[in-house]
């Protein structure tokens, strides 16, 4: 499996695009949704947000790789778990940087009756450029969790597990991907991301395992 620039262009593109159509159009709609019905999906997506934390996955990638390596040896199972706790890693370290370069907050500004929505990296253009990284700084040390919204860190873990499995394992693709949908929908269910967050996820995940796949390829394919 091969994926071009073009591709990885196209691809981001369609979901930049995506992104700033769910930002300006749907993105309040549907939180505001989810915060009216807290009672009817919250312990739903409470639930289901468990599946996309990557200490899961990058502990199977560990103990797999160890056992493969060390003790059952296996090139290409030990390859493959290898290539599972690099997209974790990868993907995750992209996603935290995002949260605090952007640093959005989560829908959790509608509640009580509040209207704060948006980016801190959008907001102060009255301020000097120092101050302005100043009141971020500050914000986000003050706030960690409030504010770091935008991607969606579960929604990167589970379509970097997606992409994972359909690399290797592409036989029941549009099975994963309904799974994978269910699951990185959750974080709505819980008012915990926007949409645009998820759809953020969905493209750094994706894009992080076919960038570690990318490099990986010769090594994944030889010993197949």
């Amino acid at each position: 499996m091969t994926f071009s620039p073009k591709h990885f262009f196209y691809y981001t593109l369609f979901f930049v695009a995506l992104i700033l159509f769910s930002y300006f159009f749907l993105d309040k709609t549907i939180a505001h949704y989810f915060l009216s019905h807290v009672d009817s999906y919250e312990v739903i997506g409470d639930f289901l947000s468990k599946f996309g934390e990557s200490h899961w996955y990058i502990g199977v990638g560990i103990l797999g790789f160890t056992y493969f390596n060390y003790y059952k040896k296996d090139e290409l199972l030990k390859q493959q778990f290898l290539f599972l706790l690099y997209i974790n890693i990868f993907s995750g370290l992209i996603s935290l940087v995002s949260k605090f370069i952007f640093g959005r907050i989560r829908p959790w500004g509608f509640r009580d009756n509040g209207d704060e929505f948006g980016f801190l990296l959008f907001q102060n253009f009255d301020i000097g450029v120092i101050e302005k990284f100043k009141y971020q700084f500050i914000t986000l040390v003050d706030s960690p969790t409030t504010y770091t919204s935008f991607p969606s860190g579960h929604s990167t873990t589970i379509f970097a597990i997606f992409t994972y499995i359909i690399i290797l394992f592409p036989k029941y693709m549009y099975l994963w991907l309904g799974i994978s949908v269910i699951l990185a929908s959750a974080r709505l269910l819980d008012n915990d991301h926007f949409l645009s967050d998820i759809l953020a996820g969905v493209l750094v995940g994706t894009l992080s395992t076919l960038f570690i796949y990318s490099k990986m390829r010769k090594k994944l394919e030889k010993v197949i």
